[in-house]
């Protein structure tokens, strides 16, 4: 990083005046980190492009009092990406003294909560079928699905500052100024319109910072929502927090006129206080490990199978065999299978021992979907009478990262 481009601490404390000395240095701290990116080119609204000095950017920070709010929107549409940018400004970011609106759109997608099972909550053969990534977030909540019709909000502040209901009433409110469309907040914190869902919320509180995040439905693909979400029952056993199903609507379908770049526009100047007429304060930034040192590293980690799927909560598969009485119990701890189970199944014990063998301490992987798919374990035992669990596994293998 250049000198030209440098606040050292002497030139802020003149700058920050009387100012308390802690406050100052959390300042220092996120211009610093602003910084760190200094000639990021920056897309206006208006379809205006310009090479913009964050160091500009830095300096509104440093001059504002703490009801400073700034508007980031991201120019990626990589569901990694752009969560690994939202880890890294929970990580890194200092909100005692501003508070921060991130918007982002993906590509096809599916995001799980961390506490979920992806065997559970999404339709892993329609999900491979159609290209569509599967991803799980940090926090908590519910399945929901994305694509650029969806825009996802989240709002940063301090702990101590974090206020769900606020952030939900500021989109609301934003809604209704610039389309009167009557949108209410459920007991459940989801924002409807006419009865229909058509925002989900979840949130993360750390030590010092929080962030609280929701999606919005303004022009989805209602079809493809429905298939990647729509789950045959496999006769899984698990303790993870299950979606609360609702049924949505798109904003669209109340204002054809609306768009979700509209919406981000609306939305922004009503966070930051701003006439819609005026385009200050809004900065679009690329997720790049130039621009944020250390993202690579989250983003590798979300995108893993590790955490995708082998972080699911323990779980069992009960398939019945033959006549009900009789059925395989299959135990999976880290999305690898931990134990199989007979239970008054008549199986052979040569059989026995070349399924346990076929699947204990295996991945609920694409290698092991080729390695049963090839097996002529099931054929030995009876195809007919196992062709169920055969169907059942090669189901629960059709995970992909």
């Amino acid at each position: 990083m250049s000198s030209s481009n440098c606040l050292d601490h002497g030139t802020l404390s003149l700058l920050l005046g009387f100012v308390h000395a802690k406050t100052a240095m959390n300042i220092f701290r996120n211009s610093y980190l602003l910084l760190r990116y200094h000639q990021v080119k920056i897309t206006r609204l208006g379809n205006m492009n310009s090479y913009y000095p964050v160091s500009i950017i830095a300096t509104r920070s440093i001059a504002d009092d703490v009801s400073k709010k700034l508007v980031f929107i991201s120019k990626s549409t990589n569901i990694f990406e752009n969560l690994a940018l939202e880890d890294w400004f929970y990580k890194n970011f200092d909100f005692e003294n501003q508070s921060l609106l991130f918007m982002w759109v993906n590509t096809p997608c599916v995001v799980i909560g961390r506490h979920q099972n992806p065997w559970l909550e999404v339709n892993l053969k329609n999900l491979s079928q159609n290209s569509v990534l599967l991803s799980r977030r940090n926090s908590g909540g519910g399945t929901v699905y994305h694509d650029q019709g969806n825009l996802n909000c989240s709002f940063f502040t301090s702990r101590d500052r974090y206020n769900r209901k606020y952030n939900l009433e500021t989109i609301c409110g934003s809604i209704r100024s610039h389309w009167n469309l009557d949108l209410t907040i459920s007991p459940r914190e989801d924002i409807l319109l006419n009865s229909y869902k058509v925002s989900g919320t979840a949130s993360k509180l750390g030590h010092r910072n929080a962030y609280h995040h929701c999606t919005l439905l303004v022009d989805v693909d209602p079809s493809l929502l429905h298939q990647m979400l729509n789950v045959h029952e496999l006769g899984i056993q698990s303790n993870s927090t299950p979606s609360v199903r609702s049924p949505t609507l798109n904003l669209k379908a109340c204002c054809p006129e609306i768009s979700v770049d509209e919406v981000i526009h609306i939305l922004g100047c009503y966070y930051i206080k701003n006439s819609p007429l005026c385009f200050q304060g809004f900065d679009f930034v690329t997720p790049s490990e130039e621009n944020f040192p250390g993202l690579n590293l989250i983003k590798q980690s979300f995108s893993t199978w590790q955490w995708i799927y082998g972080k699911t909560p323990s779980f069992s598969l009960c398939c019945p065999i033959g006549d009900q009485s009789s059925e395989i119990k299959i135990q999976v701890l880290n999305g690898k299978i931990e134990r199989v189970h007979f239970q008054d199944v008549t199986i052979g014990k040569q059989d026995a021992l070349r399924l346990n063998t076929l699947l204990v301490n295996q991945k609920l992987d694409s290698e092991l979907h080729g390695v049963i798919s090839n097996s002529s374990v099931f054929g030995t035992m009876g195809e007919d009478r196992f062709s169920k669990l055969n169907e059942i596994l090669l189901t629960l293998c059709l995970t992909s990262v």
